[in-house]
């Protein structure tokens, strides 16, 4: 990759830091940063290494943020984040044995039926989450944390945004405890994927140099709209997700 121009460097910035506002609060980042990098002209074998470790550092701050307000639970979180990880080292395993370009097809029945279940979680209004047997919240969010994990490492966009639904609708979290929740555990599924390209030596530090100060003052404002409660921007950031998975899938099966 040549130098970066200004012109360059510009759009990575500004796109970046739009990424991990969003991400911060719904997930769904890599919908962003991704084309960011290609269209900035970042070699292929080096975009998932840059962009993991641009997410991974700048996602630190956000996470950090949600534990220092108290705002996650630790009680809750160990089991979710444990079985995701783990699944989510089996689905990279099986990425490479398996072709996961037919996981769009998936994504196309699966987002409708999303917006549904979201929906449906509205209509029937908030439940206590604390009306659940501790039995049935370990349960649930283990099962919760293999089948997403094991997603993310085989697949993997929108990742952040079918825990925080997930959540939402089998555990009855509310949008805003749902939010540093999935951070959490999405973060920690993601770190040894980090670590893997860092060792392999695939990540364009020039463009992290650019991306990564963007991407935590991006995470810095998403996650002030989690702490003020900020229901409507956090909502809003969901759908846009959502919306922008359905659509990246639609493309995705045109130029297949």
């Amino acid at each position: 990759m040549e130098d970066i121009s200004l012109i360059q460097g510009i759009g990575i910035f500004i796109f970046i830091l739009f990424a991990g506002f969003i991400d911060s609060m719904a997930g769904g980042g890599g919908l962003i940063t991704i084309p960011t990098y290609l269209a900035a002209g970042v070699p292929a074998p080096f975009i998932l290494g840059t962009n993991k470790c641009v997410s991974c550092c700048s996602k630190s701050l956000s996470i950090f943020r949600y534990i220092k307000n108290k705002k996650i639970d630790f009680k809750f979180i160990l089991p979710p984040t444990i079985a995701a990880f783990i699944a989510s080292l089996i689905g990279a395993r099986l990425s490479s044995i398996l072709d996961s370009k037919h996981m769009v097809y998936i994504l196309i029945l699966v987002i409708p039926f999303i917006f549904i279940m979201k929906y449906l979680k509205g209509r029937r209004g908030l439940v206590d989450p604390s009306k659940l047997e501790k039995t049935q919240v370990i349960i649930r969010s283990s099962i919760i944390g293999l089948m997403i994990g094991g997603y993310d490492g085989f697949f993997g966009p929108g990742t952040g945004t079918f825990l925080i639904i997930s959540m939402m609708f089998f555990l009855h979290f509310d949008i805003l405890k749902a939010s540093p929740h999935a951070a959490f555990i999405n973060y920690t599924s993601n770190v040894a994927a980090f670590i893997t390209f860092l060792i392999k030596g695939v990540i364009m530090w020039k463009v992290v140099a650019i991306a990564l100060p963007a991407g935590l003052i991006g995470n810095y404002l998403g996650s002030n709209q989690v702490l003020k409660e900020n229901r409507t921007t956090v909502t809003t950031a969901f759908n846009v997700v959502l919306v922008g998975l359905l659509v990246k899938s639609i493309y995705d099966i045109s130029m297949m």
